[in-house]
């Protein structure tokens, strides 16, 4: 997790929104501002630094309590729209008011009035840098634009949280066949289920704070996605799947594993 004093980071916010320098492109370099050209920003950006600690936890919800929830995993600018973008948490979507001066974006009233800064390095690797210090404490978080031509930014964000969390060939205990779950959400090679969806926020985390939660469901029957919780081991070449009862108005108690896989190794 990138933290830095707030007092340093609203200072170096303030520079970038204050400059009197006239926005547009520069002479000396060809490097033209968010401000003067805001297509630059149209598409969908995904929180890259979430899913690579997702990677490296094995989990969504150990990602939260050892780093942070973002105010929102991802952004989408649309090229007719540059007074607005839209915000995604992985379940749902909503606007805010945009103010883009030079390569700052505010994200007007985030939180109970408070705004989130989007920081554009139109000089550089083209990603943006998040500032959030709605809670009290500055939050950053770097951000790519996705190329994966998702439907909307829930879609983007969830197509590169499962490739960090999923990466690679699991093969299922008892069994020597190979089994892929794969970045857009598909199950190769395994006969009970070939969907599935990671639950990131919202509604489905039906077992709180108690383990992550994968939605599974078979494109061949007209059933609806099942859920089970999921945990990896602590060397993560094992993952296990439980049973899980959702209870309306409440938490659902993770049972007995229903499924084991196991990494296949790296050739």
């Amino acid at each position: 997790m990138r933290t830095l004093p707030a007092l340093f980071v609203f200072t170096l916010l303030i520079a970038a929104c204050k400059n009197d320098a006239p926005a547009g492109t520069d002479k000396e370099t060809g490097v033209t501002s968010a401000e003067k050209n805001p297509l630059q920003l149209a598409g969908q950006w995904i929180n890259i630094d979430f899913c690579s600690r997702a990677n490296q936890y094995g989990s969504v919800l150990q990602t939260q309590q050892n780093t942070h929830k973002p105010y929102a995993y991802a952004y989408e600018f649309f090229p007719a729209i540059t007074d607005s973008v839209f915000c995604y948490d992985g379940e749902k979507a909503w606007t805010l008011p945009v103010s883009i001066k030079a390569d700052t974006v505010e994200v007007i009233g985030a939180h109970e009035g408070k705004s989130v800064y989007l920081v554009y390095n139109s000089a550089g690797q083209k990603d943006i840098t998040v500032f959030d210090a709605t809670s009290g404490r500055v939050k950053m978080d770097r951000y790519i634009k996705s190329s994966a031509k998702a439907q909307n930014g829930n879609g983007a964000f969830a197509i590169a949280l499962n490739h960090q969390l999923f990466n690679g060939f699991m093969i299922p205990a008892g069994s020597k066949d190979t089994v892929r779950f794969t970045a857009n959400g598909g199950i190769t090679n395994w006969a009970p289920y070939d969907r599935f969806r990671v639950c990131a926020g919202g509604s489905c985390l039906y077992a709180g704070n108690e383990a992550d939660i994968i939605l599974l469901s078979n494109s061949r029957k007209e059933e609806p996605e099942k859920p089970f919780a999921f945990r990896y081991n602590v060397q993560q070449d094992s993952l296990y799947l439980y049973n899980i009862q959702p209870v309306e108005g409440g938490q659902a108690p993770v049972g007995s594993v229903a499924y084991r896989f196991r990494r296949q190794p790296a050739m």
